[in-house]
């Protein structure tokens, strides 16, 4: 419930002034940061103003403001208002649950009652052990402690409490050796359906756009925004922005990862990841960490719709990959593993195929953003992605590789899927692949799936947004894959399968901090 208020912010005169000493800048006085980080007019002095200067006046007011109705989003949401406050959460889209509505559903615990049922001895302690092996992360930073200690008392169990189930754990290459990735039953669809649960009534505005923070004497007053009916205002005691990563933003992507070569990405985010909220939080001088711990799959084709869209099979980890000198590189079968799609990305020039033959005819690949087309390998090819050849050494001359090397590798596949050699890539209790002998022959592209974002906006413990001299700029909130999941420090190149837990971790924290804050400056 809002508090309608024709007066200006009372609490902005209760609150002027950088506690620190050291706030941040803003674009320049008079301007509020825009969702794509450029400038708008406002008429609000910023946080350079003189002391003197009145508080911006708005259309409404409330305790807590949240900017994005994802995971991230309605956690906070939800939290915020058990604590208390008066809580309105904006989605510029129409509707709610963000990139997990394209989810599965994955999350990782440590130490569940899924796992103590199955058998599978896990914990805090195992998990900081195992955490550097497939992560590459630092089991002994802050948020990690934070998030290996919580995720089942303050994810899991209250997730349970909302009615959310999981089935049998299982894992991966991104999970480490203990069985702890855990699937909602229902998928993603099912986990924003139970948070919806937890969400107070009338705090939602779908449709609706944030197109800036408001900022009065070094504190975030309140934010302006956009629906079908206009322009309006609402001031706010705390701010949490929750509006995802920014791997749509393909300038970005390049800026961070320069040797990255995106030949063949394609998107496996959110559409709505485009950066916007990172670009409004740099304009107010919040600092980044691990910007390139961007999460890659290598599980999907480029679609023959739009080469930036992405078909999927199964079939895509069961034949060779390879690079421009025609060598495998990789176990095929990680088409989840962040590792591997790493390792995939950074092929040179950023191409890679997979190879097979006539058995591929059959193979059917369906988008994977949920639009529901299908396709094959013909209709790739009539489009210009993938290749054909009555040989593989014309093949090879499709793809511009070596023909010799090409032969040579796929001569060494064809005696691993007989048993009479061991595969290089590969365990050895892994079942015999397929061979390829067969004309015709097809090469398909594996796409690097630009996938999660595990680094972001800086923040502490409370999910206050950090400055680049590591003071909170006063009144900012972030959580979810804008902070890189929980924390931005949580891992270090490579990701890891089941970070919603994160998210949702680093939601409950950010809208509890927050709603604690802006109770305390209520008049």
């Amino acid at each position: 419930m809002t508090r309608v208020a024709a007066l200006p912010l009372l609490l902005a005169l209760a609150c002027s002034g950088d506690p620190g000493g050291t706030g941040p800048d803003t674009a320049e006085p008079g301007r509020e940061t825009g969702e794509t980080g450029h400038t708008a007019e406002t008429g609000d002095t910023g946080d350079t103003g003189d002391s003197a200067d009145p508080p911006p006046e708005f259309d409404e007011t409330t305790d807590v403001v949240v900017i994005g109705a994802g995971v991230a989003g309605l956690t906070a949401t939800a939290d915020a208002a058990a604590a208390g406050a008066d809580v309105v959460t904006f989605e510029r889209d129409a509707g709610v649950g963000g990139a997990a509505m394209y989810a599965g559903g994955l999350m990782l615990f440590s130490g569940s009652s899924e796992q103590a049922d199955a058998g599978v001895v896990d914990s805090a302690e195992v998990l900081a052990a195992e955490w550097p092996a497939f992560t590459g992360g630092d089991p002994t930073s802050p948020w990690f402690q934070l998030f290996a200690t919580g995720n089942v008392p303050r994810v899991h169990d209250w997730l349970a409490e909302l009615g959310v189930t999981w089935g049998i754990p299982g894992g991966d290459a991104s999970s480490g050796p203990t069985l702890r990735v855990h699937q909602v039953d229902g998928g993603g669809r099912a986990l924003v359906e139970a948070l919806l649960k937890a969400t107070p009534p009338g705090v939602l505005r779908l449709s609706a756009s944030v197109t800036g923070l408001v900022m009065h004497e070094g504190r975030a007053v309140g934010v302006r925004w956009t629906d079908a009916e206009g322009e309006h205002s609402i001031g706010a005691g705390a701010i949490v922005v929750t509006t995802g990563g920014f791997l749509r933003d393909l300038d970005r992507v390049q800026a961070v990862l320069p040797e990255l070569a995106l030949t063949q990405a394609t998107y496996a985010s959110a559409p709505s990841a485009d950066g916007n909220g990172l670009d409004m939080l740099e304009a107010l001088g919040a600092s980044t960490t691990n910007l390139q711990a961007i999460g890659f799959y290598a599980h999907g084709a480029p679609s023959p719709l739009d080469p930036r869209r992405e078909v999927g099979t199964p079939a895509i980890a069961g034949f060779p990959w390879v690079n421009i000198e025609a060598e495998r590189f990789a176990d095929e079968t990680g088409t989840n593993s962040f590792i591997v799609g790493r390792t995939r990305a950074f092929q040179p020039g950023g191409l890679v195929w997979l190879v097979a033959d006539a058995q591929f005819l059959d193979v059917t690949l369906s988008d994977l953003d949920g639009l529901g087309g299908s396709y094959d390998i013909t209709d790739l090819e009539a489009a210009g992605l993938a290749a054909s050849s009555d040989s593989l050494a014309g093949l090879a001359g499709e793809l511009g590789v070596d023909a010799e090397a090409l032969d040579a590798t796929i001569a060494t596949w064809n005696r691993v899927a007989a048993g009479t050699e061991v595969d290089a890539w590969r365990p050895a209790t892994a079942d015999l692949p397929p061979t390829v002998q067969t004309a015709p022959f097809y090469a398909l592209p594996v796409a690097t799936s630009l996938a999660k974002n595990f680094g972001g906006v800086t923040v502490d413990l409370d999910g206050r947004v950090l400055d680049t001299a590591g003071q909170p700029i006063p009144g900012v909130f972030a959580a979810g894959e804008l902070t890189g999941m929980c924390g931005g420090s949580i891992v270090g190149d490579y990701g890891f399968t089941g970070s919603l837990s994160c998210v949702v971790l680093g939601g409950r924290v950010a809208g509890e901090a927050a709603a604690v804050e802006a109770l305390s400056l209520r008049p």
